[in-house]
């Protein structure tokens, strides 16, 4: 009969946030409050259970949390996602920098994905024509163009 008492004294705490779920650290109790004696019966006490807490997982370092076609990437300018889709082309510029026309040819193509300054190797992303690949990062509109800008291989999966 103690030991449910205790049980219920803890779930109490917990459900009150006395306790934190997470760290197990006590706070300070405020003033009790003087609470008039139960009826005395024969009926067990109710269990109060505490509540479930779950804690968040972490996302991982430069993970983007959604994905996206590359015709849905223009209603998400400004998120950190994902964009998944056929390349159907890779064009590059005379200054070395690299367009990959995702989703459609160019000029059709609703997204792009653009290296600059061969911070990729211009050969991987030429070898990535004609496959469908995820691009992570930050959607971004220049011009029209809807696009995320690729500053590292690790931006880009198959």
């Amino acid at each position: 009969m103690k030991m449910n008492r205790a049980l219920q004294l803890v779930s109490l705490l917990f459900a009150s946030g006395l306790i934190c779920a997470s760290c197990k650290k006590e706070e300070p109790a405020p003033a009790p409050t003087p609470t008039p004696p139960p009826a005395a019966t024969n009926a067990p006490a109710p269990v109060v259970e505490a509540p479930k807490v779950e804690a968040p997982t972490a996302p991982k370092a430069g993970a983007a949390a959604t994905f996206y076609t590359p015709e849905q990437a223009k209603d998400h300018v400004g998120e950190l996602a994902t964009v998944r889709g056929k390349v159907f082309g890779v064009h590059v510029s005379q200054k070395g920098d690299v367009f990959m026309n995702i989703g459609a040819a160019h000029p059709n193509a609703p997204f792009t994905a653009v290296c600059f300054q061969q911070a990729i190797p211009t050969e991987t992303l030429k070898a990535l024509d004609g496959k469908t690949v995820s691009i992570k990062g930050k959607i971004k509109d220049y011009k029209g163009t809807i696009e995320i800008v690729l500053e590292k291989a690790d931006q880009i999966s198959e």
